[in-house]
């Protein structure tokens, strides 16, 4: 991680930034979406939040290499799904850069910022068939609060709501 510093990223500057690392992080896309290659799901990412949210509880963190492509995309929100709670929508790395410490980093940082927002908890939500992700949340220390049946009219994924509590 030495050479990769976590920077704030605009979903329209850095549009084709995050779609490079979405094209090289495929196939987390298409487990999620059907699609290896799906625009709508870098703008998802960049720009979903509830209407509720303002423009400043929109956090886009890019994981910037030296040579200024990312290797990974943390995109979260607070103030979801109550007010002063954070839910991170998406961690996601290039496979190059999996297996090295670079999402429990990552993952960490936004857990501290929402720590230093004196946020109460913080949520993600994992794909039921994203196992390995659902292991890497458990050794973080996030606890099942919920799971959430597929929606047939969705994507069609079951979700478990993992909530790790800040105040303690």
């Amino acid at each position: 991680m030495d050479d990769i510093k976590i920077i704030s990223l605009d979903a329209k500057a850095d549009y084709k930034r995050v779609a490079d690392l979405m094209h090289r992080a495929s196939d987390y896309v298409a487990m999620e979406t059907g699609k290896a290659h799906n625009p709508g799901f870098v703008h998802s990412a960049l720009t979903d939040a509830p209407p509720h949210c303002g423009p400043d509880d929109i956090f886009l963190r890019g994981l910037e290499r030296a040579d200024g492509t990312l290797a990974g995309f943390a995109g979260s929100i607070r103030h979801y799904p109550k007010q002063g709670h954070w839910y991170m929508g998406l961690l996601i790395l290039d496979p190059d850069a999996r297996g090295d410490g670079l999402g429990r980093q990552t993952a960490q940082h936004v857990i501290d910022e929402a720590r230093a927002d004196n946020a109460p908890c913080i949520r993600i939500a994992v794909l039921d068939v994203n196992k390995d992700a659902r292991a890497f949340w458990d050794k973080m220390g996030f606890e099942h609060e919920r799971t959430v049946k597929a929606d047939p009219k969705g994507d069609g994924h079951k979700r478990h709501i993992l909530k790790l509590e800040l105040t303690t």
